[in-house]
């Protein structure tokens, strides 16, 4: 019997186990680890060559696209303020680093483990972390750790439970700056600088996640995108596809092909 591909969504992070895959160009403000079990894919980059690959690190706003063909492939998304970016924050200066996933000798029995549907959350958070952890300072060099400003992780914190609410406000920046004690230039600047995207594409990921924990209980695209703040359904599905490649619907709407589970735990 073909198992359903699964994805697990977090606040912090998304991980995704699947039978084949194929994406268009896509720019994801996530760092994002991409393993091919059984055969290499190929990834195509904005000057579109490709390259054959078992396993790719891609930093965040990389623009790329997959295609992963007789294969089952993991990809593993990591939110700048996931308490799981520091493993790897030294190495995104470096660009795009390509390593051999064949040698991580349980790769296979972890997607076993992640192609079940009764699999625990914690087991699933547990593989997750033992990825992470196989690739940087095994497969691919470690570097120092990037010093992050905490105080920026105290505003992604605010905005995160602000967007949970079913109506998300604008936020002010001034609002944002005041919290901790910034002026709004030097916030945007230390924002950036921090989570490696501006306030404004920081917002529009939280309610794609927003959208995201909605789609089963909506009715339509348009309450969808209003219930997490898009004007419309064509703008939400824009941001949706611009972000990971898919419509929205193909992810959310074929619930034969995949299998998709929220989590609230973290670490």
């Amino acid at each position: 019997m073909k198992r359903r591909n699964s994805l697990y969504v977090w606040d912090t992070q998304v991980l995704y186990a699947a039978w084949e895959e194929t994406t268009t160009m896509h720019s994801l403000y996530s760092a994002s680890l991409c393993f091919s079990v059984d055969l290499p894919s190929k990834l195509f980059l904005s000057n579109e060559s490709y390259i054959e690959y078992t396993g790719v690190f891609l930093p965040p706003n990389t623009n790329y696209y997959q295609v992963s063909k007789n294969t089952h492939i993991i990809n593993i998304y990591i939110d700048p303020d996931s308490f799981l970016f520091e493993r790897f924050s030294g190495n995104i200066k470096d660009g795009v680093q390509f390593f051999d996933s064949t040698k991580i000798p349980y790769l296979k029995k972890i997607l076993d483990v992640l192609l079940d549907e009764k699999s625990p959350n914690e087991e699933v958070l547990g593989c997750l972390k033992l990825l992470v952890d196989s690739v940087f300072g095994s497969l691919l060099q470690q570097k120092p750790p990037e010093e992050l400003d905490p105080r920026i992780f105290t505003v992604a914190k605010y905005l995160r439970s602000q967007t949970y609410l079913p109506q998300p406000e604008e936020v002010k920046l001034k609002i944002l700056a005041d919290i901790v004690n910034l002026s709004e230039d030097r916030f945007r600047h230390i924002f950036k600088e921090t989570l490696l995207t501006s306030v404004r594409k920081f917002i529009l990921s939280l309610r794609l996640k927003i959208a995201a924990r909605n789609y089963h209980t909506s009715a339509n695209f348009t309450e969808v995108a209003h219930l997490a703040g898009f004007s419309d359904s064509a703008h939400f599905s824009r941001t949706f596809r611009s972000a990971y490649g898919h419509s929205p619907s193909a992810v959310f709407r074929n619930p034969k092909r995949t299998r998709i589970r929220f989590i609230n735990m973290e670490s």
